[in-house]
């Protein structure tokens, strides 16, 4: 007999088959006892989950049992006995194995195959189902199907058998790792992904790069959904980190019980304390397919999910606070510059807790082992300081798996401030742009270590993210913030720009052979809401926004404008645009009041004696402007370079006046 195509066919499924030992061992030993020990293999898991192709491998165990494989299945039939049975040719001398397949599409013929249908099959007869929701609850109620029934839930491949499956279609293995973490294991993923990289083999190993691919996976977990309101309640579950019915209600609005019911029921969903969630392909797949397919509905269900989270942040404390934050962050672990910032599989994992002097051994081995000697012996100094705070991360064991030093620059002495390079560096900043208004704060966050991972994402490093929000939360007083822990940190630059911190390189400092990156932020008019809102749509990356403008203007904003003032001090109609028109010593809309204050302002560095050379450079570049720099020098008898250096220092020196006039202002303000 000539070799067929389906034989070939055959051969290459059977070569690209891995794992499902557990299952395939299942049928063989049942098909080794005359009369099995169960009647019906019931095995049941979300769309692509493989159930299809393991029908197929047990065909084969069937055929290598001497026993006839019968398939059917269920899209091809119409949804009656008849056709079912029409189907179903089974040898009438030989042991059969009945497959059905995509059960789910002939549910309403349930009771007739379990009462009637399979008893009057042969008794040596194996039936397996195959199909995406469990037994109906008329297989258990029946205490004979109790014994005659065994019920298989499908999961995802193990990262052994990925790797297998990757080999045996030609992957080179610096892929193989990537490929599992993106599929996560689902067998229909992890088809498409590998015939994608196959084709392509520089590309395509992202799921919100390849669309089609999305599309396709969505359809599988998305398909049964009754209509668009079930639809969007699964879109919101693989938003959010758990999902419950008032987290839904605030998705989707209105009443929603029935949908979170449906929900609760599918497949691919699972239960948890805090709520449910869906398995990690299905999550990815549904937000990938909605960011990409309708970005509209995708930044709704985003800010209506957050909206609710935020609630929960601003009702509660402690712990139960830093667990919404965490759900809040959640929502943003597709951002290219958040997701490698978060460990996503600890979350939750640990948890803040004051040190004990139990703790402090604990607490100098992990800075000597990750940092050096001379930073431990800073940090033990902080152990009992009263302007420090210093936590223990903690997972489980009471030994602290991480820990961390926060500061208060403000209530430290000279003496302590000079101490140490990190708190030094920082105040020469804060005195440097401005003094701090009456109850104003100067925080540190100094220390971030974790026992196993030092700086990198851990479980230490998300609670220290949550902590990190929780205290902008509850201090509006703040005024300077630093973040001085990281060691080498040049990396960090975009999470620490995309939270609205920025690279202060005159801060960095050194400590052994240790050198650290220093982060800062100036609060002062700034609101711990306006930066949550900025967060918001950062988050969201749709657009690039600003940062928040402060409701009166910092060092650095006054800065910027008096240079944009200057040159267009005889252009009101550009001056009025200016955001120093924003100062609260600017107290009318007219333009010509901030030209006041300048020229005001430029007479007073004129006035003094020893401030005569930066007035006159001033004054012939922009009160008496020559045509060019060129001429401005060549009038006052001065090199170019000189001039430019006169210049800057004026402007310089125009600030620091302007800014003490605000200061001053703001806190004389009623």
């Amino acid at each position: 007999m000539e070799r067929t195509v389906a034989a070939r066919l055959e051969e290459a499924r059977a070569r690209r088959f891995v794992g499902r030992a557990t299952e395939r061992a299942v049928l063989r030993e049942a098909l080794r006892s005359p009369e099995p020990p169960f009647t019906v293999l019931y095995v049941h898991g979300p769309g692509g989950v493989g159930k299809s192709a393991l029908l197929g491998a047990f065909a084969g165990i069937a055929t290598e049992a001497g026993a006839v494989p019968v398939r059917v299945d269920g899209r091809a039939l119409d949804l009656s006995p008849e056709s079912f049975a029409a189907a179903m040719d089974l040898p009438a001398e030989s042991r059969a194995v009945l497959l059905v397949d995509t059960y789910e599409a002939i549910a309403a013929l349930d009771g007739w195959i379990r009462e009637v249908l399979i008893p009057g099959l042969r008794s040596d007869t194996i039936v397996v189902i195959a199909g995406r929701n469990p037994p109906s609850p008329g297989w258990s109620a029946d205490p004979g199907w109790r014994d005659l029934l065994h019920t298989l839930k499908l999961e995802n491949l193990t990262p052994e058998e990925i790797e297998a499956y990757a080999k045996a279609a030609g992957l080179e293995p610096r892929k193989h790792e990537r490929l599992a973490a993106v599929t996560h294991g689902h067998p229909l993923a992890l088809v498409l992904l590998t015939d994608l990289l196959r084709r392509d083999p520089n590309g395509g190993d992202d799921l919100t790069g390849s669309p089609d691919l999305v599309t396709r996976l969505a359809q599988c977990f998305i398909a049964d959904a009754p209509g668009e309101r079930h639809r969007r309640a699964l879109q919101a579950c693989a938003h959010a980190r758990f999902t419950t019915e008032p987290l839904l209600r605030a998705a989707l609005g209105g009443t929603v019980e029935d949908v979170f019911a449906w929900l609760c029921g599918l497949p691919f969903i699972e239960r948890g304390e805090l709520g449910v969630f869906p398995h990690d392909l299905v999550r990815d797949v549904i937000s990938a397919d909605l960011r990409w397919r309708d970005p509209q509905t995708f930044t709704d269900l985003h800010r209506g999910i957050r909206a609710h989270l935020l609630d929960r942040v601003n009702v509660t404390t402690g712990r139960q606070q830093a667990r919404w934050i965490t759900d809040a962050s959640f929502l943003a672990r597709t951002h290219p510059v958040i997701r490698p910032f978060w460990d996503w599989d600890t979350l939750g994992a640990a948890y803040a807790d004051r040190v004990t002097p139990e703790d402090h051994a604990a607490i100098l081995d992990m800075t000597a082992r990750h940092e050096n000697a001379e930073t431990a012996a800073i940090i033990a100094r902080y152990l009992d300081h009263p302007a420090a705070q210093v936590f223990a991360f903690r997972a489980g064991a009471r030994e602290p798996q991480g820990f961390g030093v926060l500061l208060r620059l403000d209530e430290m002495s000279a003496a302590d401030l000079t101490a140490d390079p990190a708190t030094a560096a920082a105040w020469a900043h804060v005195t440097s742009h401005g003094p701090l208004a009456p109850g104003e704060q100067v925080a540190m966050g100094r220390a971030l270590i974790d026992r196993d991972h030092y700086q990198g994402p851990s479980a230490s490093r998300n609670v220290a993210s949550a902590m990190h929000t929780q205290r902008i939360l509850r201090n509006p007083d703040l005024a300077f913030d630093f973040i001085a822990s990281l060691r080498d940190g040049e990396h960090h630059a975009p999470v620490m720009e995309h939270i609205g911190y920025h690279r202060l390189p005159e801060a960095d400092y050194r400590i052994g052979d240790a050198h650290f990156t220093v982060y800062a932020r100036d609060w002062r008019g700034r609101t711990p809401q306006s930066w949550v809102a900025m967060l918001g749509d950062r988050d969201l990356g749709l657009t690039e926004p600003a940062d928040e403008q402060p409701t009166h203007s910092s060092y650095e904003d006054i800065t910027a404008a008096v240079r944009a003032a200057l040159r267009d001090l005889h252009a009101p109609e550009r001056l009025a645009t200016n955001p120093l028109m924003r100062l609260r010593q600017v107290t009318s809309a007219d333009p010509t009041t901030l030209q006041t204050i300048l020229r005001t302002l430029i007479a007073e560095i004129g006035a003094t004696p020893r401030h005569e050379r930066l007035h006159l450079a001033l004054d012939r570049t922009y009160l008496h402007p020559a045509p060019t720099q060129e001429r401005a020098a060549e009038t006052l008898n001065l090199s170019l370079s000189t001039y430019r250096r006169h210049l800057t220092a004026a402007i310089t020196l125009l600030t620091d006046l302007l800014w003490a006039r605000e200061r001053d202002t703001t806190l004389n303000h009623p």
